[in-house]
């Protein structure tokens, strides 16, 4: 092979090669070895990787069987996996979908914990989109795939720990999940009594790892040295950052270890991570601070705020309106920062019709897409941060 047939990516010492051919069908599955051994082996024995079936297709060829936690689930297909090398090796992995299509674009972890797209010519995909083939050439050592950035339970307590800190807001255990994990929230007192409550979720769904981001960088603009804080008094915070941890933990696609999504469990309130949830809203309402809002981060395919009806009875009235032409009043170009959604589906068991629904008081869903550039997403979360002081403070002022 030339040097002109060939297409590199360096980072950490992990170079990526792919050879003009690289498209080509991989080596049918042959059970030569289990993936875990040998010179060039693959693993799933870290926090957040699920345990597909693997089996070895070569020396350093592999093929993961993606199927998910439970049946008629949201085709969020999560992966993630190590792959280790005593030498510099050339290595594929199949990625085979029995069910489901392949939705994310794999990501590489670089020096210092960062991440990085793999080059579009690294992967291919069938046309049916239920194969995607990663051709690569790692270095001796661990390499980390996986389906986004791999954000572990144990970095998520240690954010929420560093921002409880940094913002002087109190920490308390609200419950536990199925599996034991404790369910944390933040706590920012109002200045005043009877203050108005305003609510942030985040973490509902695993592999939605882009609202992770955007709700960090929304937080950080939002409690940050550039806030008039004195706007933020007057409002009584309550934030539950990471509300699925077994489902992070063990890599599912969408749902708890009670198989159910939890974001359709707002109402029934059949699962110990939504029940810990709604008892620390109640305990807010108890001491007097009335549901004012609530924004619940998650991702999709695109940027877009799910939002109720401009139209719906709801106190403040046409909040989103009105917090949308804030954001994009400050958003760079012509485009809007976010698509819209507006809807209300009465019943439906998600945290915004359910907030609505209970409270008559405005629940919006914002969404980052999968692939939306990061340093896209910190500008998205800072505007809508920024300018949602900017509408808290005309609020105080009417």
């Amino acid at each position: 092979m030339t040097p002109s047939a060939l297409v590199r990516f360096v980072a950490l010492g992990v170079a990526l090669i792919l050879p003009a051919c690289a498209t080509q069908t991989p080596l049918a599955p042959q059970s030569v070895s289990t993936c875990e051994t040998g010179a060039t082996r693959l693993t799933q024995d870290f926090s957040t990787a699920p345990d597909y079936a693997c089996e070895r297709a070569g020396e350093a060829a592999f093929a993961l069987t993606v199927t998910p936690e439970d049946p008629d689930i949201n085709p969020s297909p999560w992966y993630a996996f190590d792959l280790h090398a005593e030498a510099m090796s050339a290595a594929q992995v199949a990625l085979e979908y029995p069910e489901y299509r392949h939705r994310y674009h794999p990501r590489i972890e670089l020096e210092g914990g960062h991440w990085a797209a793999l080059p579009e010519d690294a992967i291919s995909v069938s046309e049916d989109g239920r194969r995607a083939v990663l051709a690569l050439e790692i270095a001796p050592g661990a390499t980390r795939i996986a389906a986004q950035e791999v954000i572990t339970l144990e970095e998520r307590a240690l954010w929420r720990a560093d921002f409880g800190d940094r913002t002087g807001m109190t920490r308390n255990v609200i419950g536990e999940s199925r599996e034991g994990r404790v369910i944390e929230a933040l706590t920012r007192q109002a200045a005043v009594s009877g203050a108005p409550l305003i609510i942030i979720l985040g973490g509902q769904h695993p592999p939605e790892v882009p609202g992770v981001l955007g709700l960090r960088a929304f937080l950080d603009a939002l409690f940050g040295e550039q806030t008039d804080l004195s706007v933020l008094d007057r409002y009584q915070w309550l934030i539950i950052p990471d509300l699925n941890p077994d489902g992070v933990e063990h890599g599912h696609w969408r749902h708890n270890t009670g198989g159910l999504d939890l974001n359709r469990d707002w109402g029934p309130f059949t699962q110990p991570e939504t029940r810990a949830a709604f008892a620390a809203i109640e305990a807010q309402i108890a001491q007097g601070h009335a549901p004012y809002l609530l924004l619940d981060f998650h991702a999709t395919r695109r940027d877009v705020l799910y939002t109720p009806p401009d139209a719906a009875e709801l106190t403040p009235f046409a909040f989103s309106e009105d917090w949308i032409a804030l954001i994009d009043a400050a958003w760079p170009g012509d485009e809007p920062a976010f698509d819209r959604g507006p809807s209300h589906n009465v019943g439906m068991p998600t945290s915004k019709t359910w907030f609505a629904d209970t409270y008559a008081a405005p629940g919006v869903t914002v969404e980052y897409g999968d692939d939306t550039d990061r340093d896209r997403i910190t500008a998205l979360s800072r505007t809508a941060a920024r300018a949602l002081v900017r509408y808290l403070g005309v609020a105080q002022a009417d």
